[in-house]
């Protein structure tokens, strides 16, 4: 966990200023409070770790001091603990009646644990309990102006260079005293620029390490901080993750155990058409069975603890599971929201009709390889390569699904758009949010992060051959070229023009694996287009029959899913549900492909091409193809001057 990070090096004295980022705005679980919001939860594990003061500073708050009284009220609103409220407001005794009470109303295997959670709260100090708690109000430092003033300035030094007490700080907002911006040495603020330099001086400062003082700086994406804070050897920096599985199940059974207790207490004194009783069970049944709210654990990847709470309160009050359409629409949109659209969360598709299919092949054995955590069986990075409307995506997508890993796309500058919003109006907003994306993908392994058509990759490019010195963004390269991430992050790249790939995508090593998909001969047309058809067809119509004409030779998936949907259309027309052989084929005589045959024979040439594994194409391929294959060899020298006759007819350079 994150903060053992902290603990480990706080007590080997290697550092006392720590920055943390990411999820700093969640909920977490401490074993004396419950589930805190993550400011107070740093607040009291500063006590936890023996500070005799503990206090925290934004520069719009000013100085907070930690009151466990505020931590229980927003933890009632939240309805994260046991209410009852008939003149007042239920309390339980201590924690240990609390956990008594959870052990006589639930099931709780581990008696013992709780046991040590009550004696943990037994032994732990109150929070700042050497200090006068009372009379922090009369205290000019308390009540100092919020700015980083000089004066406060001041007091945070001498505070930190005194013996009477060991200090716990945590600072939030670093981005708005440390920002990334040329503003902070304009000297437009001389206030901001000394504050900065303090923040590096404490870093180093021998005298604070001594004295076991603790600062904590706080922030949500690095990005906007000054590197110079980032860089600093000194100030470790710590990610507080996005919870795993396990945590988001442990507080789904939270929630679970709350309504059931908090309905227990209301039925056992009358009240069990309170409005809030209701409320209650209603939370409880939309959590489900224990095999339900393992499926929601499962399924709510790429959510923090406060985006769960929301979900299954929404359920509630709609009266629904906590599940399904309700929740998928949730996270995506959680997600776009929080990457500002640059990412895309979806679910992989089932498997079983695609088994034969020769994607399948590299897709089991990585699965396999993962399962047997044989890395060298897990490629770093993949390529995708063939014309458009090949199933690129669909295949990722089983990538994901045979190996049990979350499926998101990422989105370029160009395809962003208005969604990304530059908070400093300097152009760097993209590199700003895809930071920021960066972070929540390290945050959700394992993955698979598909970048369809990868030669638009970077901001700065271009559909021209000659623009190929352009570079992808600086975060994104770090974290393909991130070794550490290998087994945790599959990068899968799509492109239908190799010839303009950034240079990375060639580099060796990453991207060494190269799946070929070209449209399909005339038998995979037709199993396809049955395929699209199941359930929709009233008579037995002979497939084989429709995709043999040579005019449906470069016909590819996207395009038959398309012809498929307007054959449906037609059959509406006729008032009928179901579609006949005759309705598919006036479809198939209307439609008109996308691109011309020399268009889509050159992007499938400069996808064979790229080809260095026989395995990794096709089993059958159109005939266009096949005179440049023979066996397990390619002739990529007529591949090459085909090419080249193909760019003169298209106008383009190969």
């Amino acid at each position: 966990m994150f903060w053992e990070q902290i603990v480990r090096h706080y007590k080997a004295g290697s550092a006392h200023q720590f920055l943390l980022h990411f999820n700093v705005n969640d909920l977490l679980y401490d074993q004396a409070y419950g589930y805190l919001p993550a400011t107070s939860y740093l607040m009291e594990q500063l006590n936890v770790l023996g500070c005799d003061l503990v206090f925290g500073y934004n520069p719009t708050q000013g100085i907070t001091f930690p009151n466990i009284h505020q931590w229980q009220a927003t933890q009632k609103m939240l309805a994260l603990v046991p209410q009852y409220e008939k003149s007042g407001v239920f309390h339980f005794q201590s924690l240990a009646t609390w956990l008594q009470t959870l052990r006589r109303l639930q099931d709780v295997e581990d008696a013992n644990l709780a046991d040590d959670e009550a004696d943990t709260q037994v032994a732990r100090r109150r929070i700042n309990s050497t200090l006068a708690i009372d009379k922090l109000h009369e205290d000019a430092f308390a009540t100092i102006n919020p700015a980083p003033s000089e004066e406060l300035q001041d007091k945070l030094s001498h505070l930190l260079r005194g013996d009477r007490v060991k200090v716990g700080l945590v600072i939030n907002s670093l981005e708005q005293l440390a920002p990334n911006h040329p503003s902070l040495h304009s000297g437009a603020n001389d206030a901001l620029p000394r504050f900065f330099n303090k923040l590096q001086d404490w870093a180093s400062d021998l005298d604070i390490r001594r004295r076991k003082h603790i600062i904590l700086l706080v922030t949500q994406n690095t990005f906007d901080v000054h590197p110079n804070l980032i860089r600093n050897p000194e100030i470790p920096l710590v990610e507080i993750p996005f919870p795993d599985y396990a945590q988001r199940l442990q507080f789904i059974e939270h929630l679970h155990t709350i309504s059931h207790v908090s309905t227990q207490m209301h039925k056992s004194l009358g009240d069990a058409s309170d409005s809030e009783t209701l409320a209650r069970a209603q939370m409880r049944k939309s959590l489900g069975d224990a095999r339900d709210r393992e499926t929601f654990a499962r399924e709510t990847v790429g959510l923090n603890l406060f985006g769960v709470h929301d979900v299954v309160r929404q359920a509630a009050s709609t009266e629904q599971k906590a599940s399904g359409e309700l929740l998928m629409n949730y996270r995506r949109e959680s997600v776009k929201i929080f990457s500002h659209g640059i990412l895309d969360i979806d679910i992989p598709p089932a498997n079983a009709s695609v088994r034969g299919w020769y994607p399948m092949r590299a897709i089991e054995d990585i699965a396999d390889g993962m399962r047997q955590r044989d890395m060298r069986r897990v490629p770093r990075g993949m390529l995708f390569l063939g014309p458009p409307g090949t199933g690129k995506m669909f295949v990722a997508k089983l990538l994901a699904g045979e190996t049990n890993m979350t499926f998101v796309q990422l989105r370029y500058a160009a395809q962003v758009g208005e969604v990304a919003v530059s908070i400093h109006e300097n152009g760097n907003s993209y590199e700003r949010n895809l930071n920021a994306a960066i972070n929540f993908i390290r945050g959700i392994v394992p993955v698979v992060v598909f970048m369809d058509e990868i030669e638009q990759a970077s901001p700065h490019s271009s559909m021209q051959p000659e623009d190929v010195a352009y570079t992808l963004p600086t975060s994104l390269v770090n974290a393909i070229t991130d070794a550490s991430l290998h087994g945790k992050v599959i990068w899968v790249g799509a492109s239908s023009r190799p010839d303009l790939m950034p240079p990375i995508f060639r580099r060796a090593g990453i991207f060494d694996s190269k799946l070929i998909l070209l449209p399909p001969p005339s038998s995979g047309r037709a199993e396809i287009l049955r395929i699209y058809c199941e359930g929709y067809t009233h008579d037995r119509i002979n497939f084989q029959a429709l995709m043999e004409d040579a005019r449906t030779d470069g016909i590819t998936y996207q395009d038959l899913l398309m012809i498929v949907q307007r054959a449906h259309n037609i059959a509406r027309r006729h008032q009928r549900d179901r579609l006949t052989e005759a309705e598919l084929r006036e479809a198939l005589d209307d439609f008109i492909p996308n691109y011309s045959p020399e268009m889509q024979l050159f992007m499938g040439l400069l996808a064979l091409r790229e080809a260095n594994s026989r395995a990794m194409l096709p089993d059958a391929l159109l005939p266009q193809y096949e005179e440049f294959v023979d066996g397990n060899r390619i002739d990529k020298t007529r591949i090459n001057q085909r090419l080249m006759e193909l760019s003169g007819v298209l106008g383009l350079n190969a």
